[in-house]
């Protein structure tokens, strides 16, 4: 049989051609295959059909120009005749769809590309080639749960036509399914994208067995390894009429899966139940809108049924999480608030997950709100790896993240680390009574508060309270409110949005000329100067 290799990477192909002419020769002990030509693409590989007139075509799927998926079809249309082969590095479920649609023989990864693997796919093309097909007889003797696989793939995909074909497929595989009243399930780990689940060939295979013994129970139904964390299950109710009795039976297994699934494998996941389809012809539509159904899952509890809901696109997440809001959050953290800024996190995800905006829409607030942690890093001078405690970059972090409530735990981590860094870098060990004053002080800077109103809030003697400021913090009461009241000021003055006299009233000066004396004080220049520095440094 003459094989044409197709990649743009020579690496790869030289490392195929070494499997095909090498290592298959010792594994099988016959020279059953012989490269007859190669190309770096698939507009190269057509112009050398006619000169290479090869029987099989192992193609990678990710080409620049005309890639495999659009390679298969063309050749399925024109030499229907050829054998093609897919070949890549991503486990994708839509080329695996758009290749077994085009009649490819089997879809190997490069990754797991062994002597093995692709002898047995070659012989599966040769089968084809010679046979029309292959025969059932022959399937047994190979891998059954790969053949399993392929066959459920081919069924969700449309591959098949005739109804005969399928019922005898399942005969042979020994499925516990029929062809008719098929119930199409999408279920998805989680935490799939975690790089402790990535390539785990053990999870996958665990995942599989554990379901499969659940439906076996049930005797109607199979599971399938789709891609990326994403499986598929078809329950069957050929015999079942009562929609109750079909609730009961999708209900018992969801819940007997779930659970296993954390009490074995510590792994949450999610399901997208589909509509029951008369005959197996309606599954890949079906199974294609529970598919996509599942990216919902996003703003939904994680372990759940996922339900259908359009996004609002009219959601106004940008004006709620304005400037105003991201100076609260920046003036708590700079004031050692832990508390504060947990709240402040909570709320804005409290209205994201109501509000339900478009996911790209969510991913452009989360970067907003990296950017304020950054922000508060650099000007702090920070140490950005205290609070970010991996190599992985954070925008790759959240694009991985499958569900609301996994960023939402993200950031609040990230911006509980931050606060514990800074008050590491200040830290003095405070009485109850200072905590409390101080906190009572951040709360109500901008009103007109006093040594007294504080020692009343928190019950002690004026004597007392200035005490304990001196003994524990080193500073006065009236002292550490000027503090906190010029820091807020700057903050103000960096934004640039209101007048002298306005921010001097926001940060509780009653005296506009005492405010401009305590700032340059505190800070060694005027307010104008302070903000003409500002605007210089920052970027344009």
């Amino acid at each position: 049989m003459n094989v044409m290799i197709v990649d743009d990477e020579v690496l790869t192909r030289t490392n195929v051609k070494y499997i095909l002419e090498a290592e298959i020769p010792a594994y099988t002990g016959t020279n059953s295959y012989m490269l007859c030509g190669e190309a770096g693409s698939g507009a190269e590989a057509l112009e050398k059909l006619p000169v290479c007139r090869p029987d099989i075509v192992l193609s990678d799927m990710r080409m620049p120009g005309m890639n495999g998926l659009e390679l298969c079809e063309t050749l399925h249309k024109q030499y229907p005749h050829i054998q093609f082969i897919a070949l890549s590095n991503y486990d994708d479920y839509e080329y695996v769809r758009g290749t077994l649609q085009n009649g490819a023989v089997d879809y190997l990864l490069k990754h797991h590309l062994y002597a093995k693997e692709l002898s047995e796919a070659l012989d599966k093309a040769r089968e084809r080639i010679c046979g029309g097909g292959v025969p059932l007889s022959q399937l047994s003797g190979n891998n059954t749960a790969a053949l399993r696989r392929e066959f459920l793939l081919h069924l969700l995909t449309g591959f098949y036509t005739d109804s005969q074909e399928v019922d005898s497929r399942i005969r042979t595989l020994e499925l516990p399914l029929a062809s008719s009243r098929i119930l199409p399930i999408a279920m998805c780990l989680d935490d799939y994208r975690s790089d402790s689940l990535r390539n785990n060939d053990l999870t996958n295979y665990s995942i599989i067995n554990i379901v499969s013994e659940i439906l076996s129970d049930q005797k109607n139904g199979v599971i399938c390894y789709a891609e990326q964390g994403n499986y598929a299950i078809l329950l069957s109710f050929a015999h079942t009429f009562s929609e109750n009795a079909v609730s009961s039976v999708i209900h018992a297994a969801l819940t007997r899966i779930r659970t296993c699934m954390s009490r074995f494998l510590n792994l949450s996941v999610s399901f997208s139940i589909g509509v029951l389809c008369p005959s197996f012809q309606q599954l890949p539509e079906a199974f294609q809108a529970v598919s996509e159904q599942l990216q919902n899952r996003f703003y939904q509890q994680p372990g759940g049924i996922v339900e259908s809901f359009a996004p609002n696109t009219q959601a106004d997440i940008f004006n709620y999480f304005n400037e105003e809001k991201e100076n609260t959050l920046t003036f708590l953290v700079l004031a050692g608030d832990a508390a504060g800024v947990q709240e402040e996190i909570d709320d804005l995800f409290g209205y994201i997950r109501n509000a339900r905006p478009p996911l790209p829409m969510a991913q452009m607030l989360f970067t907003d709100l990296l950017g304020v942690l950054n922000r508060i890093c650099k000007q702090q001078a920070l140490d950005m790896r205290d609070i970010y405690t991996d190599d992985v970059l954070p925008e790759k972090h959240l694009g991985e993240m499958s569900s609301l409530s996994s960023v939402h735990n993200w950031f609040s981590a990230l911006f509980a680390r931050l606060c514990a860094a800074l008050q590491a870098r200040t830290a003095h060990p405070v009485s109850i009574y200072v905590k409390q004053a101080t906190a009572y002080i951040h709360a109500h800077f901008c009103e007109d508060i006093s040594l007294a109103s504080a020692a009343h809030e928190v019950n002690v003697t004026n004597v007392y309270l200035s005490r304990l400021f001196k003994q524990e913090l080193g500073i006065g009461f009236n002292e550490y409110l000027m503090q906190v009241r010029i820091k807020r000021a700057q903050l103000l003055l960096q934004q640039g949005k209101l007048s002298l006299r306005q921010i001097a009233e926001c940060c509780g000066f009653q005296d506009y000329t005492y405010f401009l004396k305590v700032f340059k004080k505190q800070s060694g220049v005027t307010p104008k100067e302070y903000q003409r520095s500002c605007l210089c440094n920052s970027p344009q």
